[in-house]
Order: structure tokens, then sequence, then C-alpha cells
């Protein structure tokens, strides 16, 4: 049977500003994929959705499923990926997963 683990995150846009017209602004999300250095742990986290849009003060979420490849022995497995943010200005932050295979 496979073990799997999912959960949802959510990130706001606080820094856009509506300007003075009342246009709305908006901003983009780029979840990463994780790199190849990770081997078969590529293809064991999955964002839905991995890239996307949100308006200025909105929130968005983003859900995260894990599934262990069968190929891993490891008990605890540690691995990251960087989430940018691109509005009026860029940010990019590092998401550190931590994931304990139990069974």
């Amino acid at each position: 049977a496979k073990q799997w683990y999912q959960r949802r995150v959510r990130g706001n846009c606080r820094q856009l500003k509506p300007d003075n017209k009342g246009a709305k602004l908006t901003g983009d999300f780029i979840l990463d994929p994780l790199k190849a250095d990770y081997g078969p742990l590529v293809k064991a986290l999955v964002a839905t959705p991995p890239k996307g849009a949100v308006e200025a003060g909105q929130t968005t979420a983003i859900s995260l499923q894990f599934t262990p490849p069968k190929e891993i022995t490891e008990k605890q497995l540690t691995f990251s990926t960087l989430l940018t943010l691109k509005g009026e200005t860029i940010e990019q932050y590092r998401v550190n997963f931590v994931a304990n295979i139990m069974g």
C-alpha cells in the first residue's frame, strides 16, 4: 500500500497595492519542481497548482502531496525547493521539507 501525505499551505500577496485608478493588481507565484539531484524524489512531491496568480491582498492555497518512492530506504528525508513571488518586487523563499517515513 502506498503511503502519502497531503498538506495545504496558504500564501498571500500583501506587497501589491492597487493603484488610485482602482485597477486590480496581481502577483505571480511559482513553486519550483525538485531538482534532478534528488533522484527518485523528483516525482514524489506534487504541488497543485505549482504556479499561478493572486490578486493584491488575497490568499491562495497550494496543495502539496508527497508519496515516497518504493526505492527509498531512509526513514527520514530532507529536501527543499524555491518559492518565487513576483509582484512589484521579486522575492524567493527556500521551502524545506522533512519527511518521516513510517512503516
